[in-house]
């Protein structure tokens, strides 16, 4: 039987596309045999709400594919010599503390994405993108040769302009390297860092990747609580020590930490040497105060490494982010990635520093905080009138829903049902330890990329699932 969810709105991909590009999954993975007959167009259309030339084009799409053929009198069939995709080896098994969440291979098109700190696409404002994609291409000749290993300068430029002293932080371009995504910005400052320093500290529930990185070039792991003053800071760092913090929302709970913690990191880094590396990944995105300016505004000794990035603005997969730095480490971590890649991508510098520099950014980043913030005032009303049980505080910013539950089977079981329903939520243990699934009883609701209509119905059959267990 043919699952089939249809997306509406300004970025979606057109109608018969979507009943193609399922219909062609489903037969790939296996769902579809060889030979069956797809539903009659006309019966495809009623079901889908659908005019029937929209399933008439998908089926046609599919046969000129080779994937189905059409045949008189029995209408649209599956070609018995289409190769069911073969399940991937299993992954080599790795260390506890190295255990990476899967990586998605095959997207299903059927699925609704409710993955947290992912940006919405359907309101970018595709001219003016267009636009500045136009101007960096009407000289292409600076395109011909590497830019600088540390970024394009005037890009670098802008950041400190027009993003930086947002965040209370005064820079020059000496400071500032732009990166293909603060993962790969952490990785940077993890290699380089190994050579002096040996522990890494964060806390859980929380974003673990980075800390995985820094394991990767053999520094030690230890977590530590968070509450709803952030995370807790251990009191005993030392110059071999690396503290990994979210100051302003601490992913994936959003909570900021509080001013006698702030103090007490502030206090660390300027005094025993601490390295702070500080993750401001979505502080554009507050809704019911100011956020606060960041750590690396009141260091004065250049132990503070900031990572900022484009993605949560624009969207996830532009992998384009920056660091702030002592000019010092700067110039080493530039020479590392000069070495390892020859750079950024020097169009993507250049087009992003052209909607910095009209105001694009600044003006799409003020249409989705609001966008974001009756987001999630509705989900939050509706949270709490269908699931008084549930335990969370709306989000003062970010893109995501924290819900503590009592027992990890409910977690277990609300994720059964979402797997069934081709919604996808992210797993709790991505943002545990092993060892630590006691602290895995809570669930994380993304509302960043999918439609308020969509994440509300996909509440409601969720709560009609639960009704009937």
């Amino acid at each position: 039987m043919l699952l089939i969810r249809l997306q509406e709105g300004r970025g979606a991909p057109p109608l018969h596309k979507q009943i193609a590009d399922q219909i062609s999954f489903q037969i790939a993975q296996g769902d579809v045999p060889p030979g069956a007959r797809l539903p009659a167009s006309r019966d495809l259309a009623r079901s889908l709400r659908v005019a029937r030339g929209t399933v008439v084009l998908a089926y046609e799409e599919l046969c000129e594919a080779r994937i189905c053929v059409g045949r008189v009198g029995h209408g649209t069939v599956v070609r018995r010599s289409h190769d069911v995709r073969a399940k991937p080896p299993s992954a080599p098994e790795l260390k506890p503390s190295l255990a990476t969440p899967d990586e998605p291979i095959d997207l299903d098109p059927r699925e609704l994405s409710l993955l947290p700190s992912m940006a919405d696409t359907d309101y970018l404002p595709r001219t003016e993108l267009r636009r500045a994609f136009d101007r960096v291409l009407r000289f292409p000749s600076h395109l011909r040769a590497f830019g600088e290993s540390a970024g394009e300068p005037r890009l670098r430029k802008l950041i400190c302009q027009r993003i930086l002293s947002e965040r209370g932080i005064a820079a020059d371009p000496t400071q500032v390297m732009v990166v293909p995504g603060t993962q790969y910005g952490a990785v940077l400052v993890a290699m380089l860092s190994a050579k002096t320093r040996s522990r890494v500290h964060f806390g859980t529930p929380g974003y673990l990747d980075i800390a995985r990185n820094f394991a990767r070039f053999g520094f030690d792991l230890i977590s530590h609580p968070v509450d709803i003053d952030g995370m807790k800071i251990p009191s005993s760092l030392g110059k071999k020590d690396v503290l990994y913090v979210m100051p302003e929302h601490h992913f994936p709970q959003c909570v900021s930490l509080n001013a006698e913690r702030r103090a007490s990191i502030l206090g660390m880094s300027q005094e025993r040497g601490v390295m702070v590396v500080e993750d401001d990944y979505d502080s554009e995105y507050y809704y019911d105060r100011l956020p606060q300016s960041a750590l690396k505004a009141s260091d004065n000794k250049g132990n503070i490494v900031y990572l900022g990035t484009f993605s949560k603005t624009l969207f996830n997969n532009l992998r384009l982010g920056y660091l702030v730095a002592d000019p010092s480490l700067v110039r080493e971590l530039a020479s590392l990635h000069w070495s390892l890649s020859r750079g950024t991508s020097g169009l993507l510098q250049r087009w992003v520093g052209e909607l910095l520099e009209d105001g694009t950014l600044t003006r799409h980043v003020r249409r989705m905080r609001m966008v974001y913030r009756r987001k999630r005032d509705k989900i939050a009303e509706t949270l709490r009138r269908d699931f008084p049980e549930w335990q969370f505080t709306a989000p003062r910013g970010g893109l995501q829903f924290f819900i503590e539950l009592r027992h990890s089977s409910e977690v277990a079981m609300i994720a059964e049902i979402c797997a069934k329903q081709k919604f996808r939520i992210a797993s709790s243990a991505n943002y545990i330890l092993s060892g630590q699934e006691k602290l895995g009883n809570f669930l994380v609701i993304g509302f960043g990329s999918a439609s308020l209509p969509q994440i509300l119905s996909t509440l409601s059959e969720l709560k009609k699932a639960l009704l009937t267990r």
